[in-house]
């Protein structure tokens, strides 16, 4: 099965990928362009998020919420993923598969989409990623509606925002229980993502 196809237009145009790939000069481009943005804008990106976004929840319940996009095979996803489990009971966690890495990384994302248990499989292919450099390999096929998803999670993520250039993952957006909303790019301890996020 082929998953990228959808999206291959738009990955030969603007695509970094994996956020630490990119050197010293785009990221500080990136973060002085994040900054740039009013809350009008991001709450205009986040309407959309919201609106087409597919994913899973981890930490439920919380006021304050957070949409992931990430890529099972990008390492920085991965460790994004275990600091944000220490932060589960304080924010809202929506998990988005893209593809940006491949097609091996859109059968593991599908393959999460389908899962009764997605954070297992997630940390085990954390576990997989730290260990070994590798992702987990998925033996059976995914469902061609999962697969669907992650191509139109990976062209609203390339669409979302034209001026965050080249596009790269992870990348969050959130919104505190007060409503601001804050853009973060890249991967972080968890001790500062709460500092950005300015949790107590």
């Amino acid at each position: 099965m082929h998953f990228t196809t959808i999206i291959f237009p738009f990955l030969l145009l603007f695509l970094s990928a994996c956020a630490p790939i990119i050197k010293a000069p785009p990221e500080t481009m990136m973060a002085a362009h994040i900054k740039s943005l009013t809350q009008e804008q991001r709450a205009a990106m986040l309407a959309r998020v919201e609106k087409e976004a597919k994913g899973f929840s981890v930490g439920a319940g919380s006021p304050n919420r957070a949409w992931v996009f990430f890529d099972p095979a990008c390492s920085y996803c991965s460790d994004l993923w275990r600091e944000t489990m220490l932060l589960k009971d304080q924010v809202e966690f929506v998990w988005i598969p893209v593809a940006l890495l491949g097609d091996d990384g859109a059968m593991l994302g599908a393959a999460t989409l389908d899962s009764a248990d997605p954070s297992s499989l997630m940390s085990a292919n954390e576990a997989a990623m730290r260990k070994s450099g590798t992702m987990l390999t998925v033996t059976a096929e995914p469902s061609e509606a999962s697969v669907s998803t992650v191509n139109s999670n990976t062209e609203l993520l390339i669409t979302l925002d034209p001026g965050y250039r080249p596009v790269s993952v992870p990348l969050m957006y959130y919104q505190s229980s007060s409503g601001q909303i804050e853009i973060i790019d890249g991967t972080m301890e968890a001790r500062v993502l709460k500092a950005a996020m300015k949790l107590k």
